[in-house]
C-alpha cells in the first residue's frame, strides 16, 4: 500500500502524514515516510528526536552521492536511470514506532543552475519507491 499525503500550503499535510506513518507502523505495517516538502518538518512530525533530526542532510544536497550515482562530470553525460535501490536502507532513519523516514529535500528553484542531476536521482529514487518497494 503507498499514501501520499497532498493539499495546499498550511493545512496539516505534514501533521497527518506523521500521524498516519505512526499508527500504521503501529498496525505492524512496515511504513517508509518521505519527506520531500521544503520545510523538512515530518522528523518532527513523526517523533525523532530534534538532535537527529538536525543532522539529516536532505538527499538533495548530497552533491557528492548525487555526482557519483548520476555519474555527472563537468561538460559530460548525465545517466537518467541512477542505481537507487540502495538508498533507503543506507539514508533511511528509524524513527518511534518503526516508521522509517527519507528526507528527500527538494530541488532548489529556477535561476539557481543546472539541476539535471539532482531532478535525475530524486526522480530515479521516487520512481522505485512508488513502482519497486
Amino acid at each position: 500500500m503507498k499514501i501520499a499525503v497532498v493539499g495546499k500550503g498550511g493545512v496539516g499535510k505534514t501533521t497527518i502524514a506523521g500521524t498516519l506513518a505512526r499508527l500504521l507502523a503501529r498496525d505492524g505495517f512496515n511504513v517508509l515516510a518521505v519527506d520531500a516538502d521544503p520545510n523538512l518538518n515530518l522528523a518532527s512530525s513523526i517523533g525523532i528526536p530534534r538532535e537527529l533530526s538536525e543532522k539529516l542532510i536532505p538527499l538533495s544536497e548530497n552533491i557528492e552521492l548525487i555526482k557519483s550515482r548520476t555519474q555527472v562530470s563537468f561538460g559530460g553525460l548525465i545517466s537518467f536511470t541512477p542505481k537507487v535501490d540502495d538508498i533507503v536502507d543506507r539514508f533511511g532513519v528509524v524513527g518511534p514506532d518503526g516508521v522509517k523516514l527519507l528526507v528527500m529535500g527538494t530541488v532548489r528553484t529556477g535561476g539557481s543552475g543546472c539541476l539535471c542531476p539532482e531532478n535525475a536521482f530524486l526522480r530515479a529514487l521516487l520512481s522505485h519507491l512508488i513502482l519497486s518497494r
